[in-house]
């Protein structure tokens, strides 16, 4: 049994725990509603503490964000023991991230009465995560997709396309003479031919198609549920559309570029992205060795 000067110690301990300005805690009952918010959880959610004694989420957040949380909630009750989760938090208009150990808490008979939070705001962390995944995934030039993100995807697109007898069809480009306009112009010239010609292409696509450069001056893509003759439509669009449309390199030269094209279309011999990529490259080369500026096919 507890003295009174033990207990006056786990009081000031519990105060200063709950007080360091790092520990996010609160607890609720058994109903959802809360029964304690220490300052930092109230600071981060941007509320007086008094705000949420009471409350349930649902009040506080609207339905979406609390059927997740009294989700895990349950389960901590329902497991009598600490659960680990990642929740997102809206504040301000913003999704901020947390990461949230959630546990029972009983009373000193024993008896189940409220469950417990202990979280720590992760969102810098995620909001660098995903800069680092796009810095890992982007070709920095272009600001496409770079080869790494789209062999990945590439390789996705196929395994479903073959699970689900899907069509599926896949265009690499290539830009005419393109060491021509380097050796002429300059190295920043042909980077303001890369960027534009991305551009160009990326107004054409359609909002489930990926577009990404494999490097230099070639540049393939993913066609998801498109057989063919489709994809070689669209192809010829492209080619037509670049060979009209003069790229500015500076504010007083413009410089007409074609592009050559070689389109592939997955079937029984093409079962990987490997396989469906080489089969493109085999018509691009095509293209060029028929005069550059075109559009050859192969169904495989």
């Amino acid at each position: 049994m507890h003295t009174d000067d033990e207990l006056r110690r786990e009081l000031l301990l519990f105060k200063a725990i709950t007080d360091c300005p790092q520990a996010v805690i609160a607890a609720k009952d058994l109903d959802g509603r809360y029964i304690f918010v220490n300052q930092a959880f109230a600071r981060l959610l941007k509320r007086q503490r008094e705000a949420f004694i009471g409350h349930t989420d649902q009040e506080l957040f609207g339905p979406e964000v609390a059927r997740e949380q009294r989700k895990t909630d349950l389960q901590a009750l329902k497991y009598q023991t600490a659960i680990m989760v990642e929740e997102t938090l809206p504040v301000d208009g913003r999704a901020h991230h947390y990461l949230s150990m959630k546990f029972p808490v009983h009373d000193l008979s024993g008896k189940l009465y409220a469950t417990g939070l202990v979280a720590t705001d992760v969102s810098k962390l995620k909001r660098l995560t995903e800069h680092l995944r796009l810095q890992a995934e982007t070709d920095e030039l272009t600001g496409l997709c770079n080869r790494r993100k789209l062999f990945g995807v590439g390789r996705r697109e196929t395994a479903r396309a073959l699970r689900y007898n899907l069509p599926l069809s896949l265009a690499m480009f290539d830009i005419d003479h393109f060491k021509a306009v380097n050796d002429r112009f300059g190295h920043a010239a042909g980077d303001q031919v890369l960027a534009q010609f991305s551009q160009l292409v990326s107004s054409q696509l359609r909002h489930n198609d990926l577009f990404g450069r494999l490097g230099g001056e070639e540049f393939a893509v993913i066609l998801p549920h498109t057989g063919l003759e489709q994809a070689q439509r669209w192809a010829e669009r492209v080619v037509c559309l670049l060979a009209a449309s003069p790229l500015s390199i500076d504010s007083t030269t413009a410089l007409s570029i074609t592009v050559s094209a070689g389109i592939a279309q997955m079937n029984c011999p093409l079962s990987s992205f490997e396989q469906l990529l080489n089969a493109a490259d085999v018509q691009l080369y095509r293209a060029k060795n028929a005069g550059r500026n075109c559009v050859r096919v192969t169904a495989g």
